[in-house]
């Protein structure tokens, strides 16, 4: 102001969602049991737009994903920092009993399963087996499942 020097100092609130280091920022991103096993697309805040992130089938939870160039600006030096996202999955509080018979019927036949799963049991041979279904629902999808694997033999031959 006329001959005279002015200083402002400036004071950010810390985030509670981004995590700012140099021009770099970091945020989570919760997805959920579906997109991480079979893929999809998720939208977040960015510093200066929302981003669409597609999710390959088969992330695992921390993975850390980069948004090139989607950070802070530099302040010495020209371009941006990037935006770096760590997935997270948000295993589901409350199944109904649709959700838990499909679970229960995918984990009878996933395979290299790193130790037990609650409600299943081994039966001979290996083989899973859950303890307890009484609408029958895990009994359908079994059945469903096992029609798939067998060829039709009810079908006129030509």
């Amino acid at each position: 102001v006329g001959r005279k020097e002015v200083f402002i100092t400036f004071r950010v609130e810390k985030s509670d969602y981004f995590t700012r280091k140099g021009a770099d920022v970091h945020t989570d991103a919760n997805i959920s049991l579906a997109q991480c096993a079979l893929g999809g697309a998720i939208r977040v805040q960015g510093v200066y737009e929302d981003l669409n992130l597609q999710i390959p089938a088969g992330t695992s939870s921390h993975t850390k994903m980069k948004m090139t160039g989607k950070g802070l600006k530099r302040v010495s030096g020209y371009g941006y920092g990037d935006h770096y996202i760590n997935i997270k999955i948000k295993p589901p509080k409350n199944l109904d009993e649709k959700q838990k018979a499909l679970l229960q019927a995918y984990a009878e036949i996933e395979s290299n399963t790193p130790g037990t799963i609650q409600g299943l049991t081994y039966a001979l041979g290996g083989k899973k087996v859950v303890i307890e279904d009484q609408d029958g629902l895990v009994a359908n999808l079994r059945e469903a499942l096992d029609e798939e694997e067998q060829p039709d033999t009810n079908k006129e031959k030509n």
